[in-house]
């Protein structure tokens, strides 16, 4: 069972630098906030990767936080059009539209998707799976061999 706990570890440790990989590599990387809020748990039995889902977008109905909009706006180096405009109001204009019309689905970046494949998770049961088999066959063959030494 140790060598499971192994893998899911493993697994979890590459499936987070994929993530982490392809966020960089989209251009929707502002703060680094989103990396610092991957976090991965391990247990005895399990293992869980988490983080946030903002990157899928947001519905209408809810203004986000001008804050954030105002600090991306800044990392991102973006000026408003009007020179007498501040970057804050710019980022209340920016937050209310969001509420009102939500953000475009051809900006998602349904990240997770893109990582954590069908195909990634057969690869990953099938590593699990050959342990499984292994330390099953060991057992099989011990209970085997001591049977035949008890003839």
């Amino acid at each position: 069972m140790f060598e499971n706990q192994s893998i899911i570890a493993e697994e979890l440790e590459l499936l987070k630098a994929d993530i982490i990989k392809v966020y960089n590599e989209s251009g929707k990387r502002t703060s680094g906030e989103f990396e610092q809020g991957l976090e991965i748990t391990n247990t005895s039995t399990s293992g869980t990767l988490s983080g946030y889902l903002y990157l899928g977008g947001r519905a209408a109905g809810k203004q986000p936080p001008i804050q954030a909009i105002e600090n991306w706006i800044e990392l991102k180096g973006i000026t408003p059009i009007e020179a007498k405009m501040k970057t804050s109001t710019l980022a209340y204009l920016i937050a209310r539209k969001i509420a009102k019309e939500g953000t475009r689905k051809e900006n998602h970046l349904f990240i997770y998707d893109q990582v954590i494949t069908p195909e990634r998770i057969d690869k990953i049961f099938e590593r699990l799976s050959e342990v499984n088999v292994n330390v099953f066959i060991n057992e099989v063959t011990i209970m085997i061999e001591k049977l035949v030494k008890n003839r």
